[in-house]
């Protein structure tokens, strides 16, 4: 007898239109979800709350409105990218319950606000990317959280103020982009960054 342990769903590139199904959700061992570039519109279906997805990577599509909060729920996500959507409003501060998740890939969106202070409990980070986006206020100072980061891109943001000295603490850091914002001040000693490939 075989078991189903795992199902991995892949439709990259396809030039789908329409919305997100729904009724993945009736696939009990789905594990990835990737509907990477392609032409799907609407939002994420709140059915899609109750999987155990560990990899959601829907870039590049025409999905708005806001994040939804539910997408805390998906505890088991590792790895989780909206990038080059319409998504607007706040990072809502429930993907802060995604204590696993490893790569968080927000760029190229129309995010506002400030960044939820919930994401300090992302502690297993590598990944992080902002870009593209109109958030508001100084840059969020949550880098002693974020000790794995191993990339960490920011660029044009909205975000000013200086630079968190906590910054140069991130010694994985292979690639660090923060150009195009509106910062100010002194640049922090950034010697501890040993690992470092482009800036």
């Amino acid at each position: 007898m075989v078991y189903a342990t795992s199902f991995n769903c892949f439709l990259r590139g396809q030039d789908l239109a329409g919305v997100l199904p729904p009724s993945l959700v009736k696939l009990p061992y789905l594990k990835t979800i990737d509907f990477t570039r392609n032409y799907l519109s609407g939002n994420i279906p709140r059915e899609w709350a109750s999987t155990k997805l560990e990899y959601l990577s829907i870039a590049v599509n025409n999905l708005s409105g806001p994040i939804p909060s539910f997408l805390g729920n998906i505890t088991t996500l590792v790895y989780m990218s909206l990038e080059s959507n319409l998504f607007s409003g706040t990072v809502p501060p429930e993907l802060g319950n995604l204590v696993n998740l490893v790569n968080l890939i927000l760029n190229a969106n129309n995010l506002t606000g400030d960044l939820p202070f919930a994401l300090t409990k992302l502690t297993k980070l590598t990944e992080l990317r902002i870009s593209s986006n109109n958030f508001t206020g100084r840059m969020p100072d949550f880098f002693r959280s974020w000790k794995h980061l191993e990339k960490l891109e920011i660029q044009a943001s909205g975000f000013e103020g200086p630079i968190p000295s906590s910054i140069s603490i991130l010694s994985n850091l292979t690639e660090l982009d923060l150009s195009f914002n509106e910062l100010v001040g002194e640049v922090p000693n950034l010697a501890g960054l040993t690992n470092l490939e482009s800036m």
